[in-house]
């Protein structure tokens, strides 16, 4: 589901917001998968705004003081009343108050801090010690347990991270991106039941949250629960209709559906009350890629989703895989880069990186990429298939090897290929016709060989008769 989650900043005020939940201020940060069924974790904020982490679980605050679902969003009518929402009647005073979020002392305030410049400016290392400091100085520092859990996760390091997003939840129970950060690392490794049996009560017992029920309903669609999902996300909009992520939500689940055009109406309306939430634009480009002869549009959306969230990395995925197929491998091999940095566990990432690198001639870390994803999961047919191109493009500039060497490798990867793929190979698999001419070239490359050790062989010995017949003149 997830690739990588940003961090929490400390551009925003850390006021009590118990109780809150309005506001169109939220965006979630990925999609549906585009490179092996990848999703982005839903109800992360954009990190390139300069409020990452409300402190207001609705993402906004204008409902705080009076303890309302984000003040007046959903409108009046003339008479004063509430004016009727489209998902059904609001219900902004039910559900339990929400916990305060109290904010870190100064100590710790001033070590966050500086792990955030650390971050923004490629520092991990820095950038995790100052976080550690800052949890060290104030127990409660729930935002710098949640930024180490992050950078646990880029690190690759999941069970870290999980212990750190379970510690920011223990300090605040409704923490929507420690609750995010749970589920990203559940549905990243196809535990979906865990992933439901996590949220579903968290978003009950917390119904003002809206963060959590718009993570609740994307959920639902993983599990392949649309009709729920939808429920779940109406929950939310009936106590602010403009709230994106619950719209991102039910965009996910009209596309789970079959609802295109359903999905399409929802993307430009959400647009109209969000155009920088990075996941809209995603969603758009993936979209328009199913459409013929909207490519250019497709990758416009996809810029803007990077552009507006340097550290989404589904969207980097989908745009390096559009790059490789318009040949730009420069500008792929620089996306997947990105992505294997924000999200080392994924194996599409690797595989992807891979190729991306064989493509720029740069057999030895091409080889790396491959490795590594074989070493992340064991039947990996793609892999041998990618490692097999490799070698038959690389012939005898592979370092250390002969043409001949790099020949039979492809020969042995597209076998490795095809053996595990069994019956699920096509009739029409490249891999055959690749095998064909290979093994065509490794016989002629073969004889050539043996000609040259011949022609070399006859070389010497005519050369040492020579030598011997002048020798023996010479006497």
């Amino acid at each position: 589901m997830a690739l990588a989650l940003p961090l929490a900043s400390c551009g925003d005020t850390e006021t009590e917001s118990s109780g809150t939940t309005g506001g169109s201020g939220g965006s979630t940060s990925g999609g549906e998968g585009t490179a092996g069924g990848m999703e982005a974790p839903p109800g992360s904020q954009d990190p390139a705004t300069e409020n990452w982490d409300s402190d207001d679980p609705g993402g906004d605050a204008a409902g705080a003081a009076d303890g309302t679902a984000g003040g007046a969003q959903q409108g009046t009518t003339t008479a004063g009343q509430p004016a009727e929402s489209p998902w059904g009647a609001p219900t902004a005073e039910q559900g339990r108050p929400l916990p305060p979020r109290r904010p870190m002392n100064g100590s710790a305030r001033g070590a966050y801090a500086q792990g955030v410049q650390a971050a923004q400016r490629g520092d991990a290392q820095g950038a995790q010690r100052s976080f550690e400091q800052a949890l060290s100085a104030d127990g409660n520092a729930y935002k710098a347990a949640y930024n180490l859990g992050v950078m646990a996760d880029r690190a690759g390091n999941e069970r870290r991270a999980l212990d750190y997003y379970r510690r920011a939840l223990r300090v605040l129970p409704d923490y929507e991106r420690a609750a995010q950060g749970i589920v990203t690392i559940h549905v990243r490794r196809g535990n979906i039941p865990d992933a439901i049996a996590f949220i579903e009560p968290l978003a009950r017992q917390w119904v003002r949250n809206l963060h959590l029920q718009a993570l609740y309903a994307e959920v639902l669609v993983h599990a392949d629960r649309p009709d729920q999902a939808l429920a779940a996300a109406r929950t939310a909009l009936r106590r602010d209709e403009r709230f994106v992520p619950a719209m991102v939500a039910i965009i996910k689940a009209s596309l789970k559906q079959g609802r295109t055009e359903l999905a399409e109406a929802i993307i430009a309306q959400a647009l109209e009350v969000d155009e920088t939430n990075a996941e809209l634009h995603y969603l758009k480009a993936r979209m328009l890629l199913t459409e013929e002869g909207r490519m250019r549009e497709a990758l416009t959306e996809l810029r803007r989703a990077v552009e507006l969230r340097p550290d989404y990395a589904e969207a980097r995925m989908a745009l390096g895989i559009q790059f490789m197929a318009g040949a730009n491998y420069t500008g792929a091999l620089q996306q997947f880069q990105a992505a294997a940095n924000l999200a080392p566990t994924l194996v599409a990432v690797h595989l992807n990186l891979g190729d991306a690198q064989r493509a720029n001639k740069q057999w030895t870390a091409a080889k790396a990429s491959f490795d590594r994803a074989i070493s992340m999961q064991s039947n990996l047919p793609e892999a041998h298939f990618n490692l097999a191109l490799m070698y038959m493009t690389a012939g005898a500039d592979y370092p250390g090897q002969s043409n001949l060497e790099s020949l039979r490798k492809a020969v042995n990867e597209f076998t490795q290929y095809r053996s595990m793929m069994g019956p699920r190979l096509d009739r029409d698999d490249p891999s055959e016709a690749y095998l064909e001419d290979l093994n065509r070239q490794v016989e002629r490359e073969q004889r050539r060989i043996d000609r040259d050790a011949a022609r070399s062989k006859r070389d010497s010995e005519r050369a040492a008769r020579e030598a011997a017949a002048a020798q023996g003149g010479g006497e």
